[in-house]
């Protein structure tokens, strides 16, 4: 394991790769920092970016801007009350009033203190535990992939905001776009609706533009005009001391361990995590009636917590294939794209990707908070700008990634129509990650399954036949019990309450 993560950090080092690790962390700082921007749709616009590098090189640069956002959204949550980013929300709570009574440089500091500290944690986590899980899953076979990509698929169901039916719903909307073209098994057509363009299935890297990109765009139009005014509009950095951070080590130390473990669920992501972190640190605080006044407690646990995510979100995707967000789910599309192939058996077959990918993430921690301290006047100028000029550049470049892709004007077409689709699933509180999870699991499971029943003459119990396998059904059969479970629950509470 030491010598494979020598390696990557030497691949890392290297000019080009540096600087676009660089290059992407910048950007993703300036993405979190600008509501209506996320770090999905940046990392879609660097698709077209990513066709022409070797796979290790394209994939820090987006690392670069899954880390930067992280940090970037904290920008205008305290100077703005406007998160930059969903996960940002909570650390509005305390990091405004700071900046109300003219601590922002105070609140950032903390802020950016935090979300280092939660980024090196998790990639402690992500370092300790990646390899070992890994070759645990090499030893799989494919009754093994089929029912992790099965779990994969109802725990993101589970665990995504709003009631798991519609995450399920949602799963299979994106099983059905999955499984459209030629037939990998006995090659025959499937839903092409006699499109020839169909008969390889609907582009990837379509699915995710329109899904992640004009999707977000659209539900963000009403943002175009608007200009926001800053609180502190003349404030130096004041950084905290060294002491001040640490003695307050029970907001981090929390933030840290909810990061870690809560980034590793697929599907739940930072926004799960800084809430829970926020409300551990307030309810087992000495004074709790100061949260949401300017405790400094209430911006570090969620930032530490927000950036501790990422280590843990690169466990299930470099070792199952499973996304923890929707980030690391376009990471995973990236990974397809450059003829790698995420899950069990990626260390095997690119393990020098994945040791380059844990020194990178290290890395960009690293530039976030040198960047951080050294550019926020010009993190501040940004945000009073108009973004009225963003979103078009958004949807150029957005389209120039489906374009690449395939050389021809048809996965354009086709993300538009799926950014509309998107939309309107997402207006009616279907996630669109559950989608994306979709495509990209279905014909893996499908695959995995049709494999395994081949090779076990078709018979289905080589699904229980080991002890593995027991565990995965087991696990499935309590999330779906369980939520619904909770489903009468919350009916019964609703129907008393109407009484």
């Amino acid at each position: 394991m030491f010598e494979g993560l020598i390696g990557g950090f030497y691949e890392c080092l290297q000019p080009l790769n540096l600087l676009l690790l660089f290059l992407g962390t910048f950007l993703g700082l300036l993405v979190g920092a600008l509501p209506g921007l996320s770090s999905p749709m940046a990392i879609i616009i660097l698709l077209p970016v990513t066709y022409s590098l070797d796979p290790l090189p394209a994939l820090l640069v987006m690392i670069g801007v899954y880390v930067g956002t992280k940090l970037g959204g904290s920008f205008a949550a305290i100077l703005l009350r406007t998160p930059g980013t969903p996960a940002s929300a909570c650390t509005a709570l305390d990091g405004f009033p700071m900046a109300e009574r003219g601590e922002a440089g105070l609140a950032l500091g903390y802020a950016t203190y935090g979300s280092f500290v939660g980024g090196l944690s998790s990639w402690i986590i992500a370092v300790t535990f990646i390899p070992v899980i890994s070759a645990i899953a090499l030893k799989s076979s494919n009754a093994d992939v089929a029912l992790i990509g099965i779990m994969g698929l109802v725990m993101v169901s589970a665990f995504t905001r709003g009631s798991m039916l519609k995450g399920f719903i949602g799963v299979c909307v994106g099983l059905l776009i999955g499984c459209m073209g030629m037939d990998r098994v006995d090659t025959i057509e499937r839903f092409t609706f006699g499109s020839l363009d169909l008969l390889t299935g609907v582009p990837f890297a379509a699915a995710l533009v329109g899904l992640f990109g004009f999707a977000v765009v659209i539900s963000d139009l009403s943002l175009m005009k608007s200009k926001s005014e800053l609180v502190a509009t003349k404030f130096r950095i004041k950084l905290p001391t060294f002491k001040q951070f640490f003695s307050r080590w029970k907001a981090w130390g929390t933030g840290s361990f909810m990061g870690a473990i809560v980034g590793a669920v697929p599907g739940v992501g930072a926004d799960g995590a800084t809430w829970l972190a926020y409300g551990t640190v307030k309810n087992n605080s000495k004074k709790p009636e100061e949260f949401g006044l300017g405790n400094p407690d209430g911006v570090i646990a969620p930032e530490t917590a927000n950036n501790g995510t990422t280590g843990g979100a690169m466990v299930p995707m470099l070792t199952l294939g499973i996304p923890g967000d929707a980030s690391t789910a376009i990471m995973i599309g990236a990974l397809y794209l450059h003829g790698l192939q995420p899950g069990v058996t990626l260390m095997k077959t690119g393990g020098d990707v994945v040791y380059g990918i844990l020194a990178g993430l290290l890395l960009a921690g690293i530039f976030m908070f040198l960047i951080a301290m050294g550019a926020i006047r010009f993190f501040v100028y940004v945000l009073r700008q108009h973004r009225s000029l963003l979103f078009p550049f958004v949807m150029i470049f957005a389209s120039l990634g489906a374009f690449a892709s395939y050389g021809t004007i048809f996965p354009v077409f086709a993300a538009i129509f799926l950014g509309v689709f998107g939309f309107i699933m997402e207006e009616r509180g279907f996630p669109v990650v559950t989608i994306v999870l979709g495509v990209i699991l279905g014909p893996i499971i499908e695959f995995n399954t049709r494999t395994a029943l081949m090779l076990s003459g078709g018979d289905w119990t080589t699904f229980i036949s080991t002890w593995p396998r027991v565990i995965f059904i087991i696990i499935i059969v309590f999330l779906v019990v369980n939520e619904i479970r909770q489903g009468f629950t919350r009916q019964a509470m609703a129907k008393n309450l109407t009484l």
